[in-house]
């Protein structure tokens, strides 16, 4: 696979990636104008810049990219001599040659799929679409998976939650919200999450403390006592109260940044 090619699957995967490219260089240097690397955010590499401590340095700048998500272009002096320099980064290389390094950071939006577009799904995606994030909604209604019924879902999909979950497959670090018309559905959902949950970083489920207790036991049964749940939440998001859809809407989007950000709750001292 060449490097556009792994640019187009990464893209297609939802996977953030940072592009390194030599955009310069004179003398002596391990890697040339042209070369590519690509870094995902948990450590992939693809491609060189011609290996070595240069490489090495590109890498650890990559990971400064993801941290501030921005592009950057960056000099690097290959050199043994004792030299400093507060605009270009000094390696201690022999090859006495310098380059640039254009750094491109290419994010994409954090996926959540949303199960069920009704009153709580519908209320969802209006409270979270200012935000960051790329939603998919799947109904097997069709009057409610439809853009005129949910219109602040990114994208829809008007299928049997059965047939879709069979070639489910998240992307990386995915959301999920489940809030479907039935208890049935709704456990579907969460196993085939479960089944998947290396991909995903939070389950959320509409459910009363009853329903959450019953789906527990079942998960047991289908899945063995020792279960990870740490990525379930059940019932789904803070207690800031309210019993409305837009009140349960705005506690799921304010679980979900706290995920997203790995915050904790902090209480006010009065």
């Amino acid at each position: 696979m060449n490097i556009f090619e792994k640019i187009t699957e990464l893209q297609s995967k939802g996977i953030s990636f940072v592009l390194t490219t030599i955009i310069k260089s004179s003398g002596s240097t391990p890697g040339k104008v042209g070369f590519k690397l690509i870094c995902t955010k948990n450590g992939e590499i693809s491609g060189t810049v011609g290996g070595g401590q240069l490489e090495k340095e590109i890498i650890n700048e990559c990971k400064v990219r993801f941290e501030q998500k921005e592009s950057l272009t960056k000099e690097y002096l290959l050199s043994e001599n004792n030299v400093r320099s507060e605009d270009v980064k000094v390696l201690n290389m022999s090859c006495n040659g310098k380059v640039s390094v254009f750094f491109e950071y290419f994010s994409s939006p954090d996926k959540i799929y949303v199960f069920g577009g009704g009153h709580i799904g519908q209320a969802f995606l209006k409270v979270i679409k200012d935000l960051d994030y790329s939603t998919i909604l799947i109904d097997g209604r069709k009057e409610f998976a439809n853009a005129e019924k949910n219109p602040f879902a990114d994208e829809i999909i008007n299928e049997d939650y059965s047939a879709y979950l069979k070639l489910f497959t998240p992307y990386e670090n995915s959301y999920i919200v489940i809030a479907t018309h039935t208890h049935d559905n709704d456990y579907a959902v969460l196993k085939s999450c479960i089944e998947n949950y290396q991909k995903i970083k939070y389950i959320g489920i509409v459910a009363s403390k009853s329903k959450a207790k019953s789906f527990k036991e079942k998960l047991a049964g289908d899945f063995g006592d020792n279960i990870n749940l740490q990525k379930v939440h059940m019932p789904v998001g803070l207690n800031i109260g309210g019993s409305t859809p837009a009140e349960i809407a705005l506690s799921i989007a304010s679980e979900i940044q706290l995920v997203r950000y790995g915050k904790e709750i902090r209480i006010k001292q009065k």
